[in-house]
């Protein structure tokens, strides 16, 4: 369906009086959302296909794309507060799927007082959002982590963040901020197993989306290229051998149990998959709602689900 006449219901708009027609969208969506009618040479937009990764509101040069959530003005406003809570200089923006948090910020780039800035995709970051955080807002350095190219659930997010970082980072070398005032790092979510604990049941090689589980010389083994970090044949293995990276068994029994410590009742525990939600900046639950956002549904364990109700989720 063509959604010239009803976008306004949409996350994302087209706005064809400001298109200046120079296709930059339609080349860089990863979903062929937007086509371009070969008659008018308008750009149109498939809402049935559009993933919202905003790749697209992030590359138009004349912003004649409109996004209802983390358009510019928002992370920029987001951004000012931020500072001034956090009382830093140090800005950290992190992909949902480069890993949960930001519990390995100081291993990664070696800082412990940051601001945060969590989102779907690091590749829906406009460069005018980076200039302004610099020049304006007045932080003094950015430190971008993004899922591997080959990893990225929008399939050209980290790569389009990438040039974006080197293109910004040769403008404020030009305009005397420095070199690499934008630092960037790239990484994915990964299952763990191990051998010894393998019962050869067959269930990770069955279940995997992906094809990168196998048994070889009677235990499970994983090509990490194939992986997507899932978590799926985690919850599925019967012998507890599997684990996912940064969502390990123990992590998330640790968040329930401090979640459940809350007195506000009744606690209420929101176990979601992440990419199912694009919650807005500075999202807001009522104080007895507590949300654990997961690397996908499919890592959801029902024994966490028990552990909930026996610590009094719910009550």
């Amino acid at each position: 369906m063509n959604v010239l006449d009803s976008q306004q219901k949409f996350a994302i708009r087209l706005n064809d009086e400001s298109c200046s027609r120079c296709a930059i969208c339609y080349s860089a969506c990863p979903f062929e959302a937007i086509k371009i009618d070969p008659e008018t040479g308008r750009l149109l937009l498939e809402i049935e296909k559009c993933q919202v990764c905003a790749i697209c509101y992030s590359s138009c040069p004349a912003k004649a794309i409109n996004i209802i959530y983390y358009d510019i003005n928002s992370l920029a406003s987001y951004l000012e507060k931020a500072k001034d809570e956090y009382k830093s200089d140090s800005l950290v923006i992190k992909c949902k799927g480069s890993g949960p948090d930001f519990e390995d910020v100081e291993k990664l780039f070696g800082i412990s007082e940051f601001m945060p800035l969590y989102v779907p995709c690091v590749g829906r970051i406009p460069a005018e959002v980076l200039l302004k955080a610099i020049s304006t807002i007045g932080i003094k350095a950015i430190y971008i982590l993004a899922c591997d190219e080959d990893y990225c659930r929008f399939e050209r997010g980290g790569l389009i963040a990438r040039l974006r970082v080197t293109a910004v980072n040769a403008l404020l070398e030009q305009l005397g901020y420095g070199k690499e005032v934008i630092r960037f790092k790239q990484r994915s979510l990964k299952v763990k197993a191990d051998r010894n604990k393998c019962i050869s049941c067959g269930n990770c090689v069955f279940y995997c989306p992906y094809g990168a589980a196998k048994l070889e010389g009677g235990a499970a083994t994983f090509d990490l290229e194939l992986c997507r970090g899932c978590g799926l044949c985690v919850t599925l293995c019967p012998a507890l051998a599997l684990d996912l990276e940064h969502w390990e068994e123990d992590r998330i029994s640790t968040l329930v149990s401090n979640l459940s410590k809350k007195k506000t009742r009744p606690n209420l525990l929101v176990m979601r998959c992440q990419w199912a939600v694009f919650p807005e900046l500075g999202e807001e639950f009522d104080s007895n709602v507590n949300v654990i956002d997961m690397p996908c549904a499919g890592r959801i364990d029902p024994l966490h689900i028990m552990e909930a109700f026996r610590q009094g989720i719910a009550s």
